[in-house]
């Protein structure tokens, strides 16, 4: 098997100390923190400080925060707890599947916001009506652009947030409804989803439910909250220089393979994130190639990667979904293993395109 020389996927390995808090946690945390007794009791305490501190980092209040142990399942928690048949929706051509699958259960009126050329959300183009409920996508997954919510807005308008892709890089805006975060975002563990609700006396749990007093179902596991925890921090994504990698890479590939589109612009998307489109290339063949040389990209969409369809963010920004490339640093990420990257991903593309 080939050594991997750089890791260019969306996924990294657990933070080391959020690793070391979870193998303490399933000593320490395995009892029903609702029951009486020293163990509970322990438990009771070690929840009750992980989700002070996930409100800490992420800037909003523990009462605020319910967890769920699925992204997809937050997703429908955080925007589907707002949807009423007489409550018009709002959502993004570029949002996450499991937002479109919730926006396409709605019984109400919905429309769709188209993106710009950049990526962003295009806000130009609808005009947000009272009684509405708004899906916005804090950061894009796939082309890392940073969306801002509009000055003019409805004062009854609720908004969902999807800060998913964004994690605690970009901060809520000072208008939000409810908000769904995914753990891997600050290099937590998976299973664990961050789902916050501020607007409490218009939300309404969409899933079967007999008890009003529970807005969820609230079973998750323990040492996986703290581990998130933990990780969110001592998450220091050293976003600056990451930038420069980021401008090294657009900037070397741009020059070397004619043709070469960049999705996004850098200075108004999150820098760790890079879309490439090669038309003319097949994104699954360069991804094996430079798999084969040890470094590990993505391909494909974002939220549909498992299978390699075509990127519906690149499709709604008018863009070709042939020849895909994903690119992701991270705050390990040497400039050396950048360097490796840029050499073999031109090669890679020079040699296809001469097959």
């Amino acid at each position: 098997m080939v050594r991997v020389t750089g890791n260019f996927q969306s996924e990294t390995a657990l933070n080391s100390l959020a690793a070391q808090a979870f193998l303490a946690a399933l000593d320490s945390g395995w009892a029903d923190p609702k029951k009486i007794g020293q163990s509970p009791s322990r438990a009771a305490n070690l929840r009750a400080n992980a989700l002070e501190s996930l409100a800490t980092n992420l800037g909003i209040k523990a009462d605020q925060i319910e967890i769920t142990g699925e992204v997809g399942l937050g997703y429908l928690l955080s925007l589907g707890g707002f949807l009423e048949p007489k409550r018009k929706l709002y959502y993004g051509a570029g949002d996450r599947s499991g937002v479109i699958a919730t926006a396409r259960s709605h019984q109400g009126d919905s429309e769709i916001i188209p993106l710009s050329p950049n990526g962003t959300l295009n806000f130009s183009e609808i005009e947000l009506l009272p009684n509405s409920a708004l899906s916005f996508q804090l950061a894009n997954g796939e082309t890392g652009a940073i969306n801002k919510v509009p000055e003019q807005l409805p004062k009854d308008i609720l908004i969902a947030i999807d800060a998913t892709a964004s994690g605690n890089r970009e901060p809520l805006p000072e208008k939000w409804s409810s908000a769904v975060f995914d753990s891997r975002a600050w290099e937590g563990p998976a299973g664990l989803a961050v789902v916050a609700i501020a607007d409490a006396a218009n939300w309404k749990n969409p899933l079967p439910h007999i008890s009003a007093v529970r807005r969820t179902y609230g079973t998750f596991s323990l040492p996986l909250l703290i581990a998130s925890a933990v990780a969110l921090e001592n998450f220091k994504p050293d976003d600056k220089n990451i930038k420069k990698m980021s401008a090294k890479i657009r900037a070397e590939i741009s020059r070397s393979i004619p043709g070469l589109i960049i999705a996004g612009d850098l200075d108004n998307s999150m820098a760790h994130l890079t879309s490439l489109v090669i038309p003319g290339c097949n994104g699954e063949e360069i991804l094996r190639g430079l798999s084969a040389r040890g470094l590990s990209v993505d391909s494909g969409s974002a939220c549909t990667a498992m299978n390699l369809q075509p990127s519906h963010v690149l499709a709604a920004m008018g863009l070709p979904t042939d020849g895909n490339i994903r690119i992701t640093l991270h705050a390990e990420t040497t400039a050396e293993e950048v360097e490796l990257l840029i050499n073999a991903l031109v090669d890679e593309v020079r040699s296809q395109q001469q097959r």
